[in-house]
């Protein structure tokens, strides 16, 4: 596991660079990516149970309806849970502690109807603002960015973790906006590539291969293994870009942020 815990006067005041939180995200990543994947691969389980299209079928908007909302909560809750266990696991690797599996999923369970309401809220929020205009979806979005760790780790609600959120993004928006195309770009180019990969393996055109490909056994392992990949990765990049932006503004260290875990 890494050690990379930040002495307290490391980053001067004002300080964020978008490098050190990448490169410090995929140290904390590949230091626990099996147990982060644990976590984010359960949590990417519920769309399996969406009702699968059959072809030549006609497609019923109201078929399984109940099923649908039933994976849509699942999606939320389990989801949510996972960003909460892994912030916390991401924080004890920071610390230069082991990181347990029982105490990540400890704390992430005790914050667990705050950040699901807050999820809510921050979900519906982005879609609103994307209704009337792509670009307001992304100021709300990167206004919020850091509003998950600010709930967990300053024990805030919902309203004030968004405030706060607000708060401490401010100044930084362009290189928020500038960290999420570097994450997002190569999200897109992988996954093309893995569409390409299993069109070439079932032997079917790239654009034909989306409806069918995922849908069998070798497409679902693949998809999976995939979101767990990502999710864990997006999620420890939230918890640094969090850790970072509070030492950069408030000038405390690491353990300093995380003495609300003791």
């Amino acid at each position: 596991m890494t050690d990379a815990s930040l002495p307290a006067g490391r980053f001067r005041a004002g300080e964020f660079r978008v490098g050190h939180v990448f490169s410090r995200a995929w140290s904390v990543f590949s230091g626990n990516f099996l147990t982060f994947m644990v976590v984010t691969g359960i949590a990417s389980l519920p769309p399996l149970l969406f009702p699968k299209p059959v072809p030549g079928a006609p497609v019923d908007p109201y078929g399984n309806i109940g099923m649908t909302i039933f994976t849509l909560f699942l999606m939320i809750v389990l989801g949510t849970l996972s960003q909460a266990i892994v912030l916390y696991g991401a924080f004890q690797d920071m610390r230069g502690r082991p990181v347990s599996l029982a105490d990540c999923f400890r704390v992430g369970l005790h914050r667990f109807l705050p950040i699901v309401g807050l999820a809510i809220i921050m979900g519906l929020g982005v879609m609103l603002a994307s209704f009337l205009f792509i670009v307001p979806g992304f100021i709300i979005y990167m206004m919020w960015f850091v509003a998950t760790p600010v709930c967990v780790v300053e024990q805030l609600g919902p309203i004030r973790s968004l405030g706060r959120s607000r708060e401490l993004t401010k100044g930084h928006r362009w290189k928020l906006f500038g960290l999420s195309l570097l994450i997002l770009i190569p999200a897109l180019i992988i996954g093309s590539v893995i569409v390409a990969v299993m069109a070439f393996l079932l032997g079917t055109g790239a654009l034909t291969v989306l409806p069918g490909a995922f849908a069998s056994p070798l497409g679902q392992l693949v998809n999976l293994i995939w979101s767990a990949a990502w999710g864990a990765f997006y999620a420890v990049l939230i918890v640094v870009t969090y850790h970072d932006l509070r030492v950069a503004k408030e000038g405390i260290d690491t353990d300093q942020i995380a003495a609300v875990f003791e």
